[in-house]
């Protein structure tokens, strides 16, 4: 989730930035978030006076020269570059970021299989092919409801807006 403040409109704008002019990276703006992550948590590193981010993880985000998709190569990277800037899986630190441990909350559960049944911070529909009128109807949101996030739904009382 992102904060209504200086930062998180600054992480925002170089997100948004990537995700309009980045065509073809991983699954559509996951690239861009991903590398927009390790972009502040390079800007961290150089502040405090140690190496910063090259964007060498970056040569993943595309298609290879056969039009694949190199995601493990790209996890990789990121886990290695993200330890180095921000310390351990469950240990890592940043002024900008607050990293959840998903072994003690889920925070983005993707629905799949298992659906709706497990409690988490934020349920997340993924994939390119979503069936917008399940996800409404999972949450109790009829279609004239979705342009106001501010509107309570039967299902959902107390809905919020992401900021």
């Amino acid at each position: 989730m992102i904060r209504s403040s200086p930062r998180g409109h600054f992480f925002l704008d170089l997100l948004l930035e990537k995700a309009a002019a980045w065509m073809q990276n991983i699954e559509k703006d996951q690239g861009a978030f991903d590398e927009t992550v390790l972009e502040i948590l390079g800007l961290e590193a150089t502040a405090r006076g140690d190496e910063g981010y090259d964007s060498e993880c970056a040569q993943y985000v595309w298609p290879n020269a056969k039009g694949n998709h190199e995601i493990a190569l790209y996890a990789m990277c990121w886990w290695r570059i993200c330890q180095r800037l921000a310390g351990p899986f469950g240990a890592r630190r940043s002024t900008f970021f607050h990293f959840a441990d998903p072994r003690l909350v889920d925070i983005n559960h993707v629905v799949g299989a298992r659906g709706l049944n497990e409690p988490a911070v934020l349920h997340h529909f993924a994939g390119r092919s979503k069936d917008w009128d399940f996800m409404l109807e999972t949450f109790g949101m009829a279609r004239r409801n979705t342009g106001n996030c501010f509107k309570p739904s039967a299902k959902s009382p107390r809905l919020l807006p992401f900021v």
